[in-house]
């Protein structure tokens, strides 16, 4: 979205390069910025082709495809639907029962998988410098997978097809927490200023890379090491995405969320969280709604 001080110029918070869990926010030119817009939609409108394509089956339309489709079970109840929190709303962390329901849902998921997809995802999440480097292909490309190699479309396609395998055994909604970390000039006396400058309710925000997050505020929280107070956090409501975390026995409640998101900008608040032994504490989150095209 535009610098509302600065209108020649635009942040985006998945531009950067990063091999940690954090994305890097950029300022890039305004017009990178709609050239890259205009490029995500007209990718999305090849999607829509492709899944006009009565001659093709539903496994080749997913080969074709160049973003992945959602796959999401049926919503269990309304009440699993999960809304953001309201502001002033303390951040607690996740429930027993959601996270023994949730590690449930994974270990049903990676039953089915094959072995190839539990490798590559297990490669791109625990691979620092091969998280950085897909990713930044896929950033580059505005989220295109045939413009990667051979072998790394290989790769994000069973990355793909491994959070779709999750997502078929998903019948809930998420409230999720990733890190960004925003340009250099950027502290913790200006970060709330430069976040309601720049990420205005409505605003439109796009993921070309995979995204790591988790369900709780405070774990989010204690992923990085933030002396100036650059790091904001995205609190985001979707059903996208695969549970990477364990039972209530560990406070490890790790998702992974697909590439090709689009969301839409909820409002910036100073959230409060506390954790499970009881401490307490506060960040700036950006909140935001997925509004991924289905198609």
């Amino acid at each position: 979205m535009p610098r509302k001080g600065h209108p020649d110029y635009a942040v985006d918070p998945d531009r950067g390069s990063s091999a940690s869990p954090a994305k890097n926010a950029r300022l890039v030119d305004l017009d990178e910025h709609l050239d890259r817009s205009q490029s995500r939609a007209g990718l999305r409108d090849l999607d829509s082709m492709t899944e006009g394509m009565s001659g093709l089956s539903r496994m080749q339309k997913d080969r074709e495809r160049l973003f992945p489709r959602g796959t999401n079970a049926d919503l269990g109840d309304s009440r699993m639907r999960r809304q953001l929190p309201q502001e002033g709303q303390e951040r607690r962390p996740l429930s027993s029962r959601q996270r023994n329901e949730r590690s449930k849902d994974r270990h049903d998921a990676q039953a089915t998988m094959p072995l190839t997809q539990l490798r590559a995802q297990k490669d791109l999440v625990t691979r620092p410098e091969r998280w950085r480097d897909l990713n930044d292909q896929l950033s580059a490309g505005t989220g295109d997978v045939q413009a990667l190699t051979e072998k790394d479309q290989e790769q994000v396609r069973r990355v793909d097809r491994a959070i779709q395998s999750y997502e078929r055994h998903n019948d809930r909604g998420h409230v999720l927490y990733s890190n960004v970390r925003m340009p250099y000039y950027i502290n913790h006396q200006n970060l709330p200023g430069f976040l309601r400058n720049n990420f205005g309710a409505g605003d439109r925000v796009a993921f070309d890379r995979f995204t790591h997050a988790t369900h709780q505020l405070h774990e989010t929280a204690g992923y990085v090491n933030d002396p100036d107070g650059r790091v904001a956090v995205f609190e985001l409501q979707t059903r996208r995405g695969a549970y990477l975390g364990q039972s209530d026995k560990k406070d490890n409640t790790q998702h992974l969320l697909p590439r090709g998101m689009e969301l839409e900008v909820v409002g910036v608040q100073e959230a409060s969280y506390r954790a499970p032994d009881g401490s307490t504490g506060s960040r700036m989150v950006v909140q935001l709604r997925d509004v991924t095209p289905e198609s």
